[in-house]
């Protein structure tokens, strides 16, 4: 692929806000739905480049089994992580915290130490769940792992607008799609938990026509048959998630018209819209950068792939320049605040 591939006019400038529990926080889980997809890069790079924006932002590996996020930054045996959060060796996630070479940049390792960390109790998940909530930052960006389990659902599920990466074949799209089934399932399962008609009608739907080929406005329908409140309700947790869409190791134009039709599957059949907001070209520089251990948005900052995230945070996610010194060429100045934070690295 030529590296002047610029695609104009391809990227959503809508922004919503996450709920956080601390004020002002915007909490962006990254999910994929399959290994592989990139997921942890995009995260790393997206955190480098809003700090480098002027934003404070902590890094959560959330991978809790296979974590890998504190490699991009050359912590190959962090001192602290996750695990020593859940053995109550320290109070509060705050505690786990590792600094990074640039300064408001911070970074909580996943702990893959700990045995059993990938199948968590409600309990601690919900522990988790709070704590990330109090966390003090202008965005927390939680980096999950692959397929659909409880743990990776109810992380994503902290933001109405977190981001699925998704890669351009089409085993990726089936696997993004049951990704974002299981959330919505995951979502009305538990808001009616309490409501024994209304679960066990969800769980019906589940196991016979939500496995074929039947579109979530009809369980919507039942739902409301069951109890029109709860109907209601129902149609609110939908119309509220909109995640956001990322196309990874994108090779050509095509791949990219290909989101398209995803988008419209997703809005047919699950009800829920969702918001492209960018693509990251296959680009050989982000294996480079992988290698030395370091964010591609660092290592190369004029690399293609380099200015399709900044794109993705300026264009896509409309993240703000806090520092007031970005003009008309966005990208290009981006590309002058990496060189300067590569010099700290």
């Amino acid at each position: 692929m030529s590296s002047e591939l610029v695609l104009d006019n391809m990227t959503s400038s809508e922004t919503v806000s996450p709920r956080g529990v601390v004020p002002g926080t915007a909490i962006l889980p990254i999910a994929g739905g399959k290994g592989g997809t990139g997921k942890s890069t995009l995260t790393a790079n997206l955190g480098v480049g809003m700090s480098l924006l002027g934003h404070k932002v902590i890094l959560l590996d959330g991978d809790l089994g296979g974590a890998d996020l504190h490699l991009f930054f050359d912590q190959i045996a962090p001192a602290r992580s996750l695990s020593h959060f859940l053995t109550r060796e320290v109070k509060s996630l705050n505690d786990v915290l590792l600094p990074t070479p640039l300064e408001n940049l911070q970074l909580i390792c996943g702990g893959n130490e700990m045995i059993g960390l990938a199948n968590l109790p409600y309990g601690v998940k919900e522990k988790i769940v709070r704590h990330v909530g109090m966390l003090e930052a202008d965005y927390v960006l939680i980096d999950l792992g692959a397929g659909t389990s409880f743990n990776t659902l109810d992380l994503f599920s902290l933001s109405d607008v977190g981001i699925i990466v998704c890669n351009p074949e089409p085993h990726s799209r089936v696997d993004a799609y049951g990704f974002i089934k299981n959330v919505v399932y995951r979502k009305l399962r538990r808001a009616f938990n309490k409501k024994e008609d209304v679960r066990t009608t969800i769980e019906q739907f589940a196991r016979g026509a939500g496995r074929k080929v039947g579109r979530m406005s009809e369980l919507l329908d039942e739902i409301e048959r069951t109890d029109v409140e709860a109907g209601g309700v129902a149609r609110y947790i939908l119309k509220s998630f909109r995640p956001r869409l990322v196309l990874n190791r994108v090779r050509n134009k095509g791949q990219i018209e290909e989101r398209l039709r995803f988008i419209g599957l997703v809005r047919e059949y699950l009800s829920v819209e969702m918001e492209y907001i960018g693509y990251v070209r296959s680009d050989s520089r982000i294996l480079d950068a992988c290698e030395r251990r370091r964010p591609v948005l660092i290592d190369n900052p004029k690399a293609p792939s380099s200015r399709d995230i900044s794109r993705v945070l300026m264009e896509g996610l409309n993240v703000p320049d806090r520092l007031g010194r970005i003009g008309e060429d966005e990208t290009e100045k981006l590309v002058e605040f990496a060189r300067a934070g590569a010099r700290h690295w």
